[in-house]
């Protein structure tokens, strides 16, 4: 049998790996596929008053394919001079405004092509745009390019009488899109900018009778008008026409702006006279300097007096002497408002103010000595109602505390003023005139810091108000009659007494003794009102004319064996604006008095202590909220738990009577007290 022979690979298999190294040697790059169109051009214009301008564009394009590496822009100004910084970036960061992944963009201007095109025109000028590094990929990119051109020379400033016609052509883009859009930026004048309607007309005949809509936003230094058209044809450039005041152009304004802008007159006069606006602006910074200096070194007196006349030492919020910190506050007020008002930014001008409201204000006294001295001894005398409780005499010379009548008009007449500038400055910024109205917190820092109120009260003059209103409220609930109620229904949580074992249907629910057993179910609904007598009581320290507490004292006309007194006084605690009136009554008996056994369930409700002689307790109550309706509820029940009955409700002997025939002493209600105590 023949053996096999192994066959070598003949030429038929060389041949194919020969063609694909050749392949492979002579292969080039391919060349990858990019498709661009234009999705919109927001173009801007900001002409001088000599007429030139410059071109600021935002061109949306909108990338398939990629990457993109140069775009050529056709049409744009013969003349353009072209600026740095121009860069493209994707729509989302443009949208956020970062330019983190903003990609270089550098500009050429091409020769000019002097082949005519088919229809016998010259071919306009291009702008070619070179993107860095890998170019633009796929996706929807911001192309942002600016360069200055000049109208005036080119001839597209044209005067026509008081106006003149401003007319340019924005680029040709093979692709239409929508909302054209073009701002123009002109040198403020009188009469107001507008879209020049002949230039329309005279355009629509090739472009279709565009609709252009305008808006106008007027400033100080320009005027900015923007144009809309609904959209933007393929290959056709779009022309713009506007008409603008003639003295836009000028120089030097030739005419003053109306009188209804004053700001505008300011302005202009300004413009026409630099030293004199320097020469104003000076004035107007060395007048508000001094005034707010004043106002604080004039606050800080004040302050002073009332502080020490009171016996504490006052506290500035910065603790140096007054004479520097009234200059440095003045000199922040200034720096402040001229920084905010010529930065844009206003942080640094904000801080200023904020120093100058810190140097003016203070904080609240508190006394000389850490610890209070014990008070002398004295004496408590009895003072008529009209005379104890009197309004005490107002401070005098107190000008800059927004307590007091001169203040409040004084701090309004500024606040006006000061208003009067924020309307002013509104007309140009804004925003700058938002921080000029926040700079009234340097004047609130002298009206309402160091008021009348922050000082240590005087305890026989500041509580006339409170005790005068407890004692209206204490007359007025012990006058009103108790309505009558079912005798099987629930005691009223507000009566001062218990009502009667033996009271009938008809029973008041106000009555202050046990109905007689023979009272009848129709007896008549009247309540017993209780007769009361107020007096005020001061306390007149040993050696000295003047008190230095006042008390309410409230008494019936009829009590009960062993009563002594019942007094509404206030104590002052510190607090962070000022001291916190605490009121607090005051019921005094005998030890072991018929009083004291009505009052005993009321005791636990209050403290209990000695008096202030010997064989007197008192039963001290706290309302729960420091306000006169409840504390005038207390005194009040109280009132009501130390009266007799009256007479003619007693009988010989009446159901439920003790032993000896002596009615029982009511029984105040607890609830009256607890509730508001």
């Amino acid at each position: 049998m023949p053996s096999r022979i192994a066959r070598r690979p003949g030429p038929a298999l060389l041949l194919p790996f020969l063609a694909a190294l050749v392949v492979l040697a002579f292969a080039v790059p391919a060349r990858a596929w990019v498709e661009v169109h234009v999705a919109g051009d927001d173009a801007r214009l900001a002409i001088d008053r000599a007429g030139a301008a410059r071109v600021e564009h935002k061109v949306t394009l909108k990338i398939s394919g990629g990457p993109l590496r140069a775009l050529d822009i056709q049409g744009v100004d013969p003349d353009a001079e072209l600026d740095q910084g121009s860069y493209a970036v994707p729509l989302k960061a443009a949208a956020a405004g970062s330019l983190t992944d903003a990609t270089p963009v550098a500009l050429e201007l091409l020769p000019p092509d002097l082949r005519p095109r088919e229809d016998g025109t010259r071919p306009p000028p291009t702008l070619r745009a070179r993107f860095d590094g890998k170019g633009l990929s796929r996706g929807v990119f911001v192309l942002f390019f600016r360069y200055r051109t000049d109208l005036t020379k080119r001839g597209l400033i044209q005067q026509d009488g008081p106006t003149s016609r401003v007319s340019w052509t924005g680029p040709r883009w093979d692709d239409g899109y929508d909302s054209a859009r073009l701002t123009v930026e002109l040198p403020a004048a009188p009469d107001e900018p507008r879209v020049d309607e002949a230039g329309d007309a005279e355009d629509s005949e090739a472009l279709g009778a565009p609709l252009t809509l305008s808006t106008l936003r007027r400033s100080l230094d320009k005027d900015e008008l923007e144009l809309l058209r609904p959209y933007a044809p393929k290959g056709e450039p779009i022309r713009w026409a506007v008409r603008a005041d003639a003295r836009a152009f000028q120089p030097a304004p030739a005419a003053a702006t109306p009188g209804a802008d004053s700001l505008g007159r300011l302005a202009d006069a300004a413009a026409a006279s630099p030293d004199r606006s320097r020469t104003l602006y000076i004035a107007a910074g060395v007048a508000l300097f001094a005034l707010y200096s004043a106002l604080v070194a004039l606050k800080a007196r004040e302050h002073e007096r009332l502080a020490r006349a009171a016996g504490v030492a006052p506290r500035p919020l910065v603790p140096i002497p007054l004479a520097p910190r009234a200059a440095l506050a003045g000199l922040a007020l200034v720096g402040g408002v001229a920084l905010e008002l010529l930065l844009r930014d206003g942080t640094a001008g904000a801080a200023l103010v904020a120093a100058a409201t810190a140097l003016a204000a203070h904080r609240t006294p508190r006394p000389e000595r850490a610890g209070g001295a014990l008070r002398r001894p004295g004496k408590w005398l009895p003072v008529a109602e009209a005379e104890a409780f009197r309004e005490p005499p107002r401070a005098r010379g107190v000008y800059l505390d927004v307590s007091s009548r001169a203040g409040k008009a004084l701090l309004v007449a500024l606040l006006a003023a000061l208003g009067a500038g924020v309307h002013a400055v509104a007309g140009a910024s804004p925003y700058h005139a938002h921080l000029l109205a926040l700079d009234a917190t340097a004047l609130l820092a002298i009206f309402c810091t160091g008021r009348l109120a922050e000082l240590p009260p005087d305890p026989a003059a500041r509580p006339v108000a409170f005790l005068r209103d407890v004692a209206r409220r204490v007359r007025r609930t012990l006058k009103a009659p108790a309505s009558a109620a079912p005798a099987a229904s629930k005691r009223p949580a507000s009566a001062a007494a218990k009502a009667p074992a033996g009271a009938t249907a008809k029973a008041p629910a106000g009555a202050t003794a046990k109905a007689p057993a023979g009272a009848t179910a129709k007896a008549p609904a009247r309540a017993a009102a209780t007769e009361l007598r107020v007096v005020g009581r001061l306390r007149i320290p040993d050696g000295s004319p003047d008190a230095d507490e006042l008390r309410l004292g409230l008494a019936p006309r009829a009590a009960l064996p062993g009563f002594v007194a019942i007094e509404v006084g206030v104590v002052y605690a510190p607090g962070a604006g000022g001291a916190i009136g605490l009121p607090e009554i005051l019921l005094r008996v005998a030890p072991g008095s018929p009083c004291e056994r009505a009052v005993e369930r009321l005791a636990s409700s209050g403290r209990s202590s000695r008096g202030r002689r010997p064989g007197e307790r008192v039963l001290a109550f706290t309302p729960r909220l420091p306000t006169a309706r409840m504390t005038a509820a207390i005194a009040a029940a109280l009132v009501r738990a130390v009266s007799t009955p009256p007479a003619s409700a007693t009988p010989s002997k009446p159901q439920g009577a003790g032993a000896s025939g002596a009615p029982r002493a009511p029984r105040p209600g607890k609830k009256a007290i607890s509730a508001a105590a």
